[in-house]
């Protein structure tokens, strides 16, 4: 037969099953009284026993660049660690850790426990660059082409440094028109963290040649004067001619201006000019000419019968001792024309009247003489000095 347990037995059946267990160690009897000594050990309950290990999370406050770099934060350039941590009955995490910036890479590091035991926690590589790159400049692929101005295409290149993250990406481009001046071309660095430094190149282009016009040239007795005119009157003119029969060109005029007297050249002698302008720029018109005919004919022979520029100017050396000279102009065989000049030139005119005729100059071939008359001029005491020809073009 089974013995039912005590009161006490209950309770300390109860108190067991709380992990508290009470053993009898001493009971006496003095004087009518119980004394008990009672030994009670309190028992751990088992690990695991339906507890977690604690949890630890982070976010990070900060502007998120690119390559897993910040760039600061709003407040500057710094971003702030929060720690997380639920089910800890012990943690060393602190709730926001303060990083600085610039930094190339920091990690940090906490734990947390509890009865089930033991965690801790890493953050990832945190790196920090809030600042631009520095030094952005602009290169251009070449030198202007003239007086700081480029009149054919161009490339620019940007450049810089960054100490921290380092140099991403650099602008580059091509200018190739419209004229202008200035141009201004915008253009940039970026590093690595995605931090943009800017700044632009002015430059001036201009790549359309000059227009040349109104191209002449006159001849007068002792000089040939061109005359021209360009788009833009800072346009500098390059002026250089050649003689007819002639190989050799020779330059003449590099200059401002709208006119050109030459007064280096020969009687008799047809020369062809070479006229071309250049802009501010280098730009460099077309090459236009002009033939200046010669206004004075003098004798002799110079190779070639030359074209006159409108009536000519006939020039001779007379003879020492010689009282006058005499002057004989034919057309195709005839005579037409007979004088006696009081100077070594006779310039003919459009239109006379000799011998009880009228003449003109007509387009055609001409021959003329020139003597030296010695005496009176009844005497007929004449020594030829020489002849020449010439041609009076037509219209």
């Amino acid at each position: 037969m089974s013995r039912r347990p005590t009161p006490w037995q209950r309770g300390t059946r109860a108190r067991a099953s709380r992990g508290l267990v009470t053993r009898f160690v001493h009971a006496s009897l003095v004087a009518g009284a119980l004394t008990l000594a009672v030994l009670v050990t309190f028992v751990p309950r088992a690990v695991g026993a339906g507890t977690d290990l604690p949890v630890i999370s982070y976010t990070i406050d900060g502007i998120a660049g690119t390559n897993d770099w910040y760039r600061g934060s709003a407040g500057g350039n710094y971003v702030v660690v929060r720690w997380s941590v639920t089910g800890a009955d012990n943690t060393d995490c602190t709730f926001a850790v303060k990083i600085a910036g610039p930094n190339p890479g920091t990690t940090l590091s906490c734990s947390a426990s509890n009865s089930a035991g033991p965690v801790s926690a890493k953050t990832k590589l945190i790196k920090i660059d809030a600042d631009p790159p520095t030094g952005v400049a602009a290169t251009a692929s070449r030198a202007p082409d003239a007086n700081g101005w480029y009149n054919h295409p161009l490339s620019v290149a940007w450049s810089g440094s960054d100490t921290t993250s380092g140099i991403a990406s650099c602008s580059s481009g091509t200018y190739q028109g419209p004229d202008a001046a200035p141009v201004t071309l915008p253009g940039s660095c970026t590093d690595l963290a995605g931090n943009t430094s800017s700044t632009s190149f002015a430059l001036q282009y201009d790549a359309t040649p000059p227009q040349l016009s109104s191209v002449s040239v006159r001849s007068t007795d002792g000089a040939n004067i061109v005359r021209w005119k360009s788009s833009s009157p800072a346009d500098v003119a390059a002026i250089s001619r050649v003689a007819r029969g002639s190989h050799t060109e020779r330059g003449l005029f590099d200059g401002s201006g709208a006119d050109f007297v030459d007064k280096k050249i020969q009687n008799g002698i047809e020369y062809h000019y070479a006229i071309r302008t250049i802009d501010q720029a280098g730009n460099t018109s077309e090459v236009r000419t002009v033939l200046a005919l010669p206004k004075v004919i003098p004798l002799g022979k110079i190779g070639y019968t030359p074209r006159a520029a409108g009536p000519p100017i006939l020039s001779w050396h007379s003879r020492r001792g010689a009282s006058y000279d005499h002057v004989q102009l034919f057309r195709n065989g005839k005579r037409i024309l007979a004088v006696w000049p009081r100077k070594t030139q006779f310039a003919l005119r459009p239109r006379w009247r000799w011998a009880g005729r009228r003449y003109r100059l007509a387009a055609g071939q001409y021959a003329w003489f020139a003597w030296a008359g010695f005496g009176p001029q009844a005497a007929a005491r004449y020594k030829l000095l020489g002849h020449s020809t010439f041609i009076v073009p037509g219209a």
